[in-house]
């Protein structure tokens, strides 16, 4: 991934920064994770089509990624394991987003990772505010939106724990 990405990379960038090293190892790692991001999206809405959960996975996608880009967490330390790993989350969450409907205690669930996430969580504690808003529409729009919302925050509330004890080893 990391030739592929100096490639486009060299391909795209201004004459004047040719010789900048800095600059150019800059848009280097950020095309690295645009290539990643653009590449774990396609598998995933191929797999979404092959498990017959895209439209789960568009829901899913919608709510989770403002929670994901919002928090600091966990981040896997190659393309490979990323890819891997983000598309067993986005397929596990689509099927239970599908299959699993009737949570007892649903709202008292969602509020409780919305506690966790904000006591874990070391910026963004404005974000509460707007979680808890989302919680009570969600709540009375349709009850699928929660149980949407409800794998979102679990998921996110792992990836915070996991961030936490990448950072205690």
């Amino acid at each position: 991934m990391n030739h592929l990405a100096k490639y486009l990379t060299m391909k795209i960038i201004p004459r004047e920064y040719e010789n900048d090293l800095d600059q150019i190892e800059l848009a280097v790692y950020g095309m690295e994770g645009l290539l990643c991001n653009l590449s774990t999206l396609f598998v995933a809405i191929i797999l979404s089509f092959i498990f017959h959960t895209t439209y789960e996975f568009v829901l899913f996608i919608f709510f989770f990624i403002p929670l994901r880009l919002s928090y600091k967490s966990f981040h896997c330390s190659s393309f490979l394991q990323c890819l891997v790993f983000s598309n067993m989350i986005i397929l596990f969450a689509s099927y239970f987003i599908k299959y699993v409907t009737n949570i007892p205690f649903l709202r008292l669930i969602c509020l409780s990772l919305i506690v966790a996430n904000y006591t874990l969580s070391f910026e963004n504690k404005r974000l509460h505010c707007i979680e808890i808003l989302i919680l009570y529409l969600c709540s009375f729009i349709d009850s699928s939106l929660l149980v949407i919302y409800l794998i979102s925050l679990f998921i996110n509330t792992i990836l915070i724990l996991l961030k936490r004890g990448e950072n205690h080893v």
